[in-house]
């Protein structure tokens, strides 16, 4: 279980105990990829799971930052597709999500 935290109170009580991972969600609406990087600088031992609008087309936004630890998004699994039993589509989705975290190393 990762704990989730997305303010600066929030990520002070955390620390407080002893939680150093973090679950960013929605990332979107709390500033995204431009507020994990604020973040990096008062809670330089924190590392962060944004989710919450994290895309394909967004990925490396997020995997740039130091304080990234991994990526998590309903993108690549969207429900429609799981009840349709259209595994093939999540597996091309899953496909694309790799493709694009290495084309950036």
């Amino acid at each position: 279980m990762i704990p989730g935290a997305v303010t600066p109170t929030e990520i002070t009580a955390a620390l407080e105990l002893g939680l150093t991972t973090l679950k960013f969600f929605p990332a979107n609406v709390y500033g995204g990829a431009s507020a994990l990087k604020a973040l990096g600088a008062p809670f330089g031992g924190v590392s962060f799971i944004p989710t919450g609008g994290v895309s394909a087309s967004n990925l490396h936004d997020y995997l740039a930052l130091s304080n990234v630890a991994a990526v998590g998004g309903s993108w690549m699994v969207p429900v429609a597709a799981i009840n349709a039993g259209d595994f093939e589509t999540i597996r091309g989705l899953c496909i694309e999500a790799v493709t694009v975290v290495n084309e950036g190393n």
